[in-house]
């Protein structure tokens, strides 16, 4: 690690400072047990600012894989390695998580329709029961193998463009992110579910395949509603960690 500056990108720079270590406790380079390098020391490493890096740090902490011991600085934590499957606390694309994963993911569109709002809905968009949204079904699929099953349903009002010029199959992310609308924040409930029969007998899904869902609204930076998101994750894919942990007591 010492002496090279790392290039940075796109992603805000303590994300990417965060990402490169969390690599390293992939590939094994920080090891359970490891001490992160000081802060001085990755200031020197990235090329940031201490800002920057504590930030990052701040990021690894919140997702359970770094733990502070006072005066002797951060720690991968046990587990680390074998976490980083998609934590329901960060934001991230499902194709950049499933590609961070190893898969190839490709976008199937299952369909676009429009129907009214659910309560939820109707409530978290500011719209009536009679109303009209926008409901677009679309299935993550990498060698032939069905990964996510993705319902997003928006209020058209809201869209960037004109629902004939979506391109469903890209992000939607990034096309709102293009008129200035990113995604800031997520609510998101998890339970056990199974996939709907239709879509076992699309992509011949084994009958003993748990799934997992996730359902919830995401906002932008104003705190307005993008969309409600219904996603069935197999759980082989989508793993979630928990970390429970007590603050040492202090004299």
């Amino acid at each position: 690690m010492a002496g090279t500056r790392l290039a940075l990108e796109r992603r805000s720079m303590a994300q990417q400072v965060r990402d490169d270590l969390r690599d390293q406790m992939r590939n094994g380079t920080l090891a359970v047990g490891a001490r992160l390098p000081s802060e001085p020391e990755s200031c020197e490493i990235y090329g940031v600012s201490r800002a920057t890096v504590r930030e990052a740090y701040r990021l690894l902490e919140q997702e359970g894989l770094v733990g502070v011991r006072r005066g002797a600085g951060r720690f991968v934590l046990p587990g680390a390695t074998v976490v980083v499957q998609g934590s329901v606390n960060l934001i991230q694309s499902t194709t950049a998580l499933l590609s961070d994963l190893g898969y190839d993911p490709r976008i199937e569109l299952i369909g676009v329709t429009e129907r009214n709002p659910l309560p939820e809905e109707a409530t978290a968009f500011g719209l009536s029961v009679s109303d009209t949204v926008l409901r677009v079904e679309r299935a993550y699929v990498s060698r032939g193998e069905l990964l996510n099953h993705a319902v997003n349903v928006f209020d058209p009002e809201r869209l960037p463009r004109p629902v004939d010029e979506m391109e469903w199959t890209g992000s939607v992310a990034e096309a709102f992110g293009a008129v200035g609308r990113d995604i800031s924040a997520g609510i998101t409930d998890v339970s056990a579910a199974s996939l709907p029969e239709a879509l076992v007998e699309r992509y011949a899904v084994p009958q003993n395949t748990a799934w997992l869902r996730f359902d919830g609204p995401l906002f932008d930076q104003e705190h307005q509603p993008l969309w409600w998101s219904y996603e069935m994750w197999r759980s082989d894919v989508r793993v979630l960690r928990v970390v429970n942990r007590r603050e040492p007591e202090t004299a």
